[in-house]
């Protein structure tokens, strides 16, 4: 009885130097299952480590624009040097009143981010 079968059309013939390479990257790759899994459960235990060492800090305008909040810390920082006309004191409010008692109080100073 004949069977029907496709033509296999003509393929153009590689060079002996690329087809040890497509040989054996068609051969299956044989490991164990176990061995895939403990390669998979270091690489996500090294990347939490390196995310708990080196978190991506996000900052935000907090009195203005040299002033930031990084989010990721809670801190507040400078993004660039200020003027020194553009210095927020941390003991005042925010309409520029004195405070209360009348005495002026230095906050701490207030770093530079990355450098803190």
């Amino acid at each position: 009885m004949p069977v029907l079968t496709l033509e296999r059309t003509a393929s153009r013939s590689l060079g002996p130097a690329i087809r040890p390479v497509l040989n054996a990257a068609r051969k299956p790759l044989r490991m164990p299952s176990w061995a895939v899994a403990c390669a998979v459960l270091l690489v996500g235990v090294a990347s939490f480590a390196a995310g708990r060492h080196k978190p991506a800090h996000h900052y935000v305008a907090y009195f203005g624009y040299p002033l930031v909040l990084d989010t990721t810390t809670g801190k507040a920082c400078y993004a660039a040097p200020p003027k020194p006309s553009e210095v927020q004191d941390a003991a005042f409010a925010i309409d520029g009143a004195a405070p209360a008692d009348g005495q002026q109080q230095s906050g701490p100073a207030i770093p530079m981010c990355g450098n803190e």
